[in-house]
């Protein structure tokens, strides 16, 4: 169950202010409390919800990490160190996505947990490619791509698809992210991790990396 609800995890300002500029992406006060008001399952793992609401809307991106920034301010005593590396995870994601590599990368280097190689060596990708430093973005690389497979991963892929009705990931767990940065590396990263630069760029294996 551990393993499962890890998998889930990883697929998928002040409380009571406005937050961000009053002439783009508006998110009025009452908005705001209400998203704050969220339990994490609402607020992180609702696709369609929960900050995504706001930050998945394009140009939102910066509006949607200080959503996320306040909802940890707010939360982080009373929920789980586990969740809160999610949150900062996604509030990396935002801060990235936005354009704000600085802001980003304090983040990432927030959810590196001990004892969790393959979700560091994602990190430090994701870290190394927003630094456009390909040497260590290859040694990440390659360690993600040579991690065995934990034990039950086989069966933890089968609960995740039966209990979300989709296709499970494949282990490495982030290794097709991790290509696409590294197949658009002075993209934005927006354009790198969605893949949507992929078709003006040929993907390319880095000749330091170990093939999955």
């Amino acid at each position: 169950m551990k393993l499962l609800g890890a998998l889930a995890v990883l697929i998928l300002v002040s409380g009571c202010q406005a937050i961000g500029q009053a002439d783009t992406c508006p998110l009025p006060r009452e908005d705001t409390e209400r998203l704050l008001a969220l339990n994490f399952e609402q607020f992180d793992q609702d696709l369609k919800g929960g900050w995504r609401a706001v930050g998945d809307r394009h140009g939102c991106e910066a509006r949607g990490a200080r959503l996320i920034e306040a909802y940890i301010k707010k939360h982080q005593k009373n929920i789980p160190a586990r969740r809160v590396a999610t949150l900062n995870w996604h509030l990396g994601q935002m801060w990235a996505s936005a354009g704000n590599s600085r802001k980003a990368i304090a983040a990432f280097k927030a959810t590196k947990p001990e004892g969790d190689d393959a979700q560091n060596f994602y990190a430090d990708a994701t870290i190394a490619y927003l630094q456009r430093d390909r040497k260590a973005f290859d040694h990440a690389r390659a360690g993600l791509a040579a991690l065995p497979p934990p034990r039950n991963w086989d069966k933890a892929v089968a609960d995740y698809e039966k209990r979300f009705n989709m296709p499970g990931p494949v282990w490495p767990i982030n290794l097709d992210v991790v290509d696409r940065l590294g197949a658009c590396f002075d993209e934005p990263y927006w354009l790198a991790y969605s893949g949507a630069c992929l078709n003006a760029v040929t993907p390319t294996t880095p000749p330091t990396a170990v093939k999955p």
